[in-house]
Parts: C-alpha cells; structure tokens; sequence
C-alpha cells in the first residue's frame, strides 16, 4: 500500500498536571515527567500508516531549525518519506499537550505561519499518481490538493477534528471527501446520529465516521438507514488519550485501502487499533 499524507508535523511536549482546570504554581517539580516527541496529526497518521506496513509520503511545512530537524529524523528512522516537506517557515509548529491523571488532554499548539503555506501542485499531484489513499488534514494549504488528488482517481481520507456542526463553513470545501473522520468533542450539544445524517446529506462521502473515545465510534455510508455503532475495546484505565485519533484515521485507511476490507469491517479493525495504540507498551514503539 503506498500512502499520501498532508498534514502538520511538530515538536511536541507532554506536561502531566493533576486535574483540569490546573490549578496556579510557582514551581513544579516533575522529575522525569516532561516529554518531547515528534507529534501532529499528519506525521501520527503517516507513522500509524508506516507501522502498519504502508509506504509513506509525508507532505509537511517545516522549518530548518532543531524542531525541523527532529521531525525530518524521526521520519527517518520510520522510513516516512520528506521530500515535500517544505523547510519555508520561520519556526516548525509545535505544541505542548497538558494531560491530567484522568488521561483527558488539552492540546496547545502554535501553528506559526504553516497555515499560510502552499504546496507546489505538479509537485503534489507527481507524488499522489498511482497512490493508493491520500490522506488530508483539514488546513487551507490541504484544500486545492483534495481535487487533484479525486482527479488523479486516489481515494481522499479528510480528518475533519473536532467538527461544530454540519453547516461550519471552515468545512465545506472537505465535504468531497470519499471518507470523513471526525470528533465528537464539540457536539456536546448534539444529537450525534441525527448530526451524521445531516452531514451526509451535505457530503459525497461514502463512509462518514465520528470518534467517540472511550465510548468507540459511529459510521454511516450512503445506505445506512441509521448510524452504526461499534463499541471501543476496553483496555482499562487510560493514562493519555493523545493521538488516539490519529492511530483511528490511519487504521481505517489502512483497513479501506491497503486490506480493502468493506466499511463496517474497516471500523470496526480502526476502532480495535485506536484502542491498542492507548496501552503504555503500544505507546512507547
């Protein structure tokens, strides 16, 4: 399976704290505590798509400063492809995950100028030709490449994140997408099946599918009558939910397009492999 991914890539620093909201410190102490990796949601999916034994392309805006370099090394050492990494901006992007006891996280990231980048087109469309999936975080600079990939015939994943309603315009343009993942975490005032069902009517995706956490995922296709529930495996206590989703977006791409499983099949295997990704020994590979 060869695989394309546009998306962020960062340096990342976990900082544990008690409990949310945190309460005011002078000074902690954490010894061994604070963590520094290589982190966003493009470089997660391209390295759960690496481990899952894809070829990857990762399409990145970087910089050439030490977070640049660690990215570049890291997706080395993975085997993830670089070559359109751009190294045009004034600082890599990066962010500082607060993550309590409980394992909720809070993500804080300074994007910097990566926002306002662009990818070279005929540069892009040289490397998704004869591609199996493409995968596209929701950022401007992703937006004119999800026409040329369709164009190109390489089926779009979109990771839509923690989506606000069917109508948002910020997602409209993603609504193309031949798959959508998202997140529940702002439709706390929703009725999740029936935000599904309108999002659908607005998409020519052929599988739409929200994370839940710990509560597993709903997915809906063009012929579901109604959502289709499939629960999360249960690990236990959960010490870090991060990039749980992340692991659920490049498991179900690579369920859809490297083992062509069918997609209540494909959600139910990304939803089993979210889960491992959360247990301490997964998360140290």
């Amino acid at each position: 399976m060869r695989a394309v991914v546009v998306g962020i890539a960062n340096l990342q620093t976990r900082l544990p704290v008690a409990d949310f909201p945190h309460p005011y410190s002078p000074a902690r102490h954490l010894p061994g505590g604070i963590e520094d990796t290589v982190g966003g949601v493009g470089f997660n999916v391209a390295a759960g798509l690496t481990r899952l034994g894809a070829t990857v392309e990762l399409i990145a805006p970087l910089a050439n400063d030490a977070p640049g370099q660690a990215v570049l090394a890291a997706a080395h050492r993975l085997g993830i492809g670089t070559s359109l990494c751009t190294r045009s901006l004034e600082r890599t992007p990066r962010s500082v995950v607060l993550v309590d006891a409980a394992g909720r996280r809070q993500v804080n990231t300074d994007l910097g100028g990566a926002l306002a980048v662009s990818f070279d087109p005929a540069a892009f469309r040289a490397t998704a030709a004869g591609a199996d999936v493409c995968v596209l975080g929701n950022l401007d600079f992703s937006r004119p490449l999800l026409s040329t990939a369709q164009g190109l015939g390489v089926p779009v994943v979109v990771d839509l994140q923690d989506v606000r309603g069917p109508d948002h315009p910020y997602d409209q343009d993603f609504l193309a997408a031949d798959t959508l993942v998202m997140s529940h975490e702002r439709l706390s005032d929703q009725h999740l099946p029936g935000f599904l069902r309108a999002l659908r009517s607005r998409s020519r995706a052929s599988l739409l599918v929200l994370t839940l956490g710990s509560d597993g995922s709903l997915a809906l296709t063009p012929d579901d009558a109604d959502c289709r529930h499939t629960p999360a495996v249960d690990i236990g206590p959960v010490p870090d939910t991060t990039g749980a989703g992340d692991a659920f977006t490049a498991a179900l791409a690579h369920a859809l397009h490297g083992l062509r499983l069918p997609a209540r099949k494909a959600v139910r295997a990304a939803t089993a492999h979210a889960a491992r990704h959360l247990s301490p020994g997964e998360r140290r590979r």
